[in-house]
């Protein structure tokens, strides 16, 4: 090899492997110090990758908050130090042994400074990637302090929640001491001191997570409709999803809008006459936060004030809510590749408005199993006008349930970054990070296709709340899961439709 091509050549194998290089020049003991901590960090990615393959789930738990972004940078800033350091020692023992002179020295130059350069966009490319998703995860979910008294908790119910029993060690064994029998008659036996056993240390039991002491998860979901000629934020979409722990069965709720007369959580039922809200749902989390003197919360009080209200309704304990901005869902859908849907009937909307409020347009869905575009399948969630309100609220729980059903675990990888942006930005929960790797082993155990569908419609449910009414529906959604479950639901197509 030339002696100008030396120096490249053993600085480009210290790209590839810390180290690589100076062991090809014969300097082995050098360059295997060099590779030392990249060969340990590997072999950790190594380990790590055979743990996510077994349970993929286990990713959650390592996923970094905010309060680790300085610490991860500090290391980033390091390894490429050092990853830089290995290749500018490189290239100068290659000179050092073969020296180059005339126009050999600028082109050698310049290929090391590609070299660094590629080698501070990896690290850079890497850096960016851990501040993206810290930053995510700071903008996604509440602070980890906040939980139980924060501004964002849902509040305390006006009814009592019957919690499961955690599970309690095994008292340890004791030995029970017998007298020995004497062979002659009339002797005597000294009864040596009983012996004790040494109690056995029982298994500390995995404590439940706080979501999963009634049995239960219930989460609120939210879309907010926030828009062109909106005054603030409407909760357009509210869905009340629950799952029984030890099934894995699914329930949605959908709680109408326009309901009237919702009741209030005690901190906040003074405000209204009677502790009802005597306007629409929907309105609620604009008068929340127009009378920061009757709702507790702060800058939280139009949410707190509707998930107490929801909480109220339905009569069950809400262990967390999710707030999405439903303009974000069509850039989540496209990235996504769309969203396979088997309408089970035509809709027609003439006068749909157009996201950005700049016009109405006319949108058509024909009966059959169809793959909607983000587009489309908000147009499909929210059309109305054709149908009802109600009609609407079925349709978004198609949506979706289609959503959860589409989503390919291995195919997102690629896609992570666009995620987390668009997460970052239309995304909000009071679910804490530390639960996530939970949560999705308990999702991963519902099957869509079987999930119980309840709205709380007209006729069966009138909008004007009554006692009476309220208090049936706290039955339905207390007791959704005495009954069997129901027939698979044909309207989620299972990839390409057949």
């Amino acid at each position: 090899m030339k002696a100008w091509r030396v120096a490249p050549f053993a600085a480009s194998l210290s790209l590839l492997l810390p180290g690589l290089g100076q062991a090809a020049l014969g300097r082995r003991r050098r360059g295997l110090l060099l590779a030392m901590p990249p060969i340990a960090i590997a072999v950790a990615a190594t380990a790590l990758g055979v743990s996510l393959a077994a349970d993929p789930t286990s990713a959650l738990d390592i996923v970094p908050g905010p309060e680790v972004l300085p610490a991860l940078l500090v290391i980033q800033a390091g390894l490429l130090t050092w990853h830089l350091a290995a290749i500018i020692d490189a290239e100068r023992l290659a000179r050092m042994a073969r020296p180059v002179r005339g126009w050999q020295r600028p082109a050698a130059a310049l290929v090391l400074g590609l070299l660094l350069i590629a080698t501070v966009g990896v690290h850079g490319t890497i850096g960016y990637l851990e501040a993206q998703t810290t930053e995510a995860m700071g903008s996604i979910f509440a602070p980890e302090g906040d939980e139980g008294d924060g501004d964002w908790a849902i509040p305390e119910p006006s009814f009592e929640t019957e919690p499961t029993d955690e599970p309690t060690p095994t008292p340890s064994p004791t030995a029970t001491p017998t007298a020995p029998s004497s062979s002659a008659p009339g002797a005597t036996a000294t009864v040596p001191p009983a012996p004790t056993l040494a109690p056995t240390p029982a298994p500390t039991p995995k404590p439940v997570p706080a979501w999963a002491r009634d049995g239960r998860l219930n989460l609120l979901l939210i879309g907010s409709d926030a828009g062109p000629d909106r005054w603030s934020l409407r909760t357009d979409t509210i869905i009340v999803l629950s799952v029984e722990v030890k099934t894995g069965r699914a329930a949605l709720f959908g709680v109408p809008r326009n309901l009237v007369g919702v009741p209030l959580p005690p901190e906040s039922a003074a405000a209204v006459p009677d502790g009802r809200f005597p306007r629409l749902l929907n309105a609620l989390y604009v008068y929340a936060m127009n009378h920061p003197d009757d709702f507790p919360g702060g800058d939280a009080r139009g949410m707190r004030a509707v998930s107490g209200a929801v909480q109220e309704l339905l009569g069950v304990r809400l262990d967390g809510m999710v707030v999405v901005n439903l303009a974000g869902f069509v850039s989540l859908v496209d990235e996504l590749g769309g969203l396979w849907i088997d309408i089970p009937e035509p809709v027609v909307d003439n006068r749909y408005p157009l996201e950005d409020g700049s016009g109405l347009i006319k949108v058509a869905f024909e009966a059959g199993c169809q793959r909607l575009d983000g587009r489309m399948a908000l147009a499909y969630a929210r059309s109305r006008h054709q149908s009802s309100d109600y009609g609407r609220m079925r349709r978004q729980q198609t949506v979706l349930l289609a959503l959860r059903r589409g989503v390919d675990p291995v195919a997102l990888v690629p896609k992570v970054p666009a995620l987390l942006r668009i997460a970052r930005d239309n995304l909000w929960t009071t679910l804490r990070r530390k639960d996530l790797r939970e949560l999705a082993r308990l999702a991963d155990r519902v099957d869509v296709r079987r999930v119980d569908r309840v709205l709380f419609v007209p006729p069966r449910y009138p909008s004007h709340l009554t006692n009476a009414e309220i208090a049936r529906i706290q039955r339905v959604t207390r007791n959704i899961f005495d009954g069997p479950p129901p027939p698979p639901d044909r309207s989620l197509a299972e990839g390409h439709c057949p």
